[in-house]
C-alpha cells in the first residue's frame, strides 16, 4: 500500500529528536516511563510539546502510576497527563481495564492550543 504523500512517520529517541518542521499529529505511547527519572520525563515532555505544530494533537497512552511503580518505573500515565496539561488542553480520556491490574492503561487526546494566527 503506497502512503499518501502527505505523511511522514518517523519513529525516534524522543529525549534527543528535533526538527524544524513541527508535526500535526504525535502519538507517544507506552514508552515515557522508560526514561528515568521526574526531571527526565518532564525534559521529554517538554520537548514533544515543542515538536507540535499550533492546533496538532498529540495522543498519550501508557499504563497507571501504580502499575508503573509496581514495575520499578517513577510514574506513568497520571504523571504524565498531568505534564502535558500544563501547555496542551486534554481533548479526550479513555481508561483501559484489563483482567489483572497490570493491564491497566489511560489514553488521552491532547490539543495544541497555540494558534498560528496573530
Amino acid at each position: 500500500m503506497k502512503e499518501p504523500p502527505h505523511i511522514r512517520w518517523i519513529v525516534s529517541d524522543i529525549q534527543q529528536f528535533s526538527t524544524e518542521e513541527p508535526f500535526d499529529l504525535i502519538v507517544v505511547a507506552e514508552v515515557l516511563y522508560y526514561v528515568g527519572d521526574i526531571a527526565e520525563m518532564r525534559a521529554a515532555v517538554g520537548n514533544i510539546v515543542q515538536l507540535l505544530a499550533p492546533g496538532g494533537h498529540l495522543v498519550f497512552g501508557s499504563a497507571r502510576d501504580a502499575n508503573c511503580r509496581r514495575w520499578g518505573h517513577v510514574a506513568g500515565a497520571e504523571t504524565v497527563i498531568a505534564m502535558l496539561s500544563e501547555t496542551l488542553v486534554e481533548v479526550e480520556r479513555h481508561e483501559c481495564r484489563g483482567e489483572s491490574i497490570n493491564e491497566d492503561c489511560l489514553l488521552s487526546l491532547f490539543r495544541n492550543p497555540v494558534s498560528d494566527t496573530p
